[in-house]
């Protein structure tokens, strides 16, 4: 894993989604390295958007979209008044679709894979 290869991962996770359900996402934190643990990092970012679906369709086409673009799902308190979808690898990649209220905003949390720290270059390079 590197910095290109976990963006990648994290952007295809978050189009899959986005793209499945919901409108007008805006970032709530931009993509960027989050430290993982010593001598490693990861990729996160967040965003919130307008539901298009009610909550049962848009969960629904959530974890579909994931599934086909290689992810596994599960619903996280699938019997409580706020689940959400999560998809979690062993190497640390990390998904979390909440959309608490029906007919309120969602909710899209994403963290890559962790790899080596490496040297970020500057924005005006």
């Amino acid at each position: 894993m590197n910095s290109d290869k976990a963006r990648e991962q994290l952007t295809v996770a978050a189009e899959a989604v986005q793209s499945a359900t919901g409108a007008d996402w805006e970032p709530m934190t931009d993509v960027g390295p989050i430290g993982c643990s010593p001598g490693l990092e990861r990729m996160k970012a967040s965003w919130k958007g307008v539901a298009t679906a009610d909550r049962d369709a848009g969960y629904a086409a959530v974890r579909e979209a994931l599934e086909e673009v290689g992810f596994e799902t599960r619903i996280l308190g699938p019997n409580s008044t706020t689940p959400a979808v999560a998809s979690q690898t062993v190497d640390g990649f990390g998904l979390d679709f909440a959309y608490p209220t029906e007919g309120g905003p969602l909710y899209l949390y994403v963290s890559s894979d962790c790899f080596p720290l490496e040297e970020w270059p500057d924005e005006e390079d």
